[in-house]
């Protein structure tokens, strides 16, 4: 019984921790992904024009 307690307390918290970082990954990439464009831009006004 000690075993099926711990997997029923535990597997929500290991879930929400998963779901959570990604997440974090997600944002970042959509962060970076602008300064990306941003950086392009600046370089492309600096260079071109």
């Amino acid at each position: 019984m000690v075993m099926n307690y711990e997997i029923i307390f535990f597997t929500p918290i290991f879930a929400s921790l998963i779901g959570f970082i990604l997440l974090r990954i997600l944002k970042k990439r959509k962060r970076s992904a602008k300064t990306i464009y941003k950086l392009i831009n600046d370089l492309e006004k600096k260079y071109i024009y």
